[in-house]
């Protein structure tokens, strides 16, 4: 795993599950070297994992082509991760309208574990490319 040279916080990895891991680790280590407590650490890496399984498994359609980015950023007491890929995007308001599902469920949760662990989700998609922004707020 390696930093950008150019823009610390950035990483790039292929669209595949296997590659996931490298961006929960990323994160961690992010959040660690910014003395992120633990359990905002946790919230967001949960969010990120789910975030990005969903583009491999929906927006690449586990082809392993494509390619996501995550920009993680540290400023005062916000903690921004942009998730960024050019799969197929999700469908209109799925971050402003998700729809319960059963605890047992074993798919169509994702939306509902993203929210619970962040503060703020904005989703866009133009010119080819989806870009979430998912900001957790810490508690000083």
């Amino acid at each position: 795993m390696s930093l950008s040279a150019d823009r610390p916080g950035v990483i790039a990895i292929a669209a595949n599950l296997a590659e996931v891991r490298r961006l929960a680790a990323f994160l961690k280590d992010f959040c660690v070297r910014g003395g992120v407590v633990e359990a905002a650490s946790l919230d967001l890496e949960l969010a990120l994992v789910e975030a990005a399984n969903n583009v491999v498994e929906h927006g690449y359609t586990n082809t392993g082509q494509g390619e996501m980015t995550l920009e993680v950023s540290l400023a005062g007491d916000e903690l921004r991760l942009v998730l960024t890929d050019g799969g197929s995007p999700v469908p209109e308001g799925y971050f402003s309208q998700c729809r319960v599902v059963d605890l047992d469920a074993t798919h169509g949760r994702g939306c509902n574990i993203i929210q619970a662990c962040v503060d703020e989700i904005d989703y866009v998609s133009a010119g080819g490319f989806n870009r979430l922004t998912l900001v957790k707020r810490l508690q000083s």
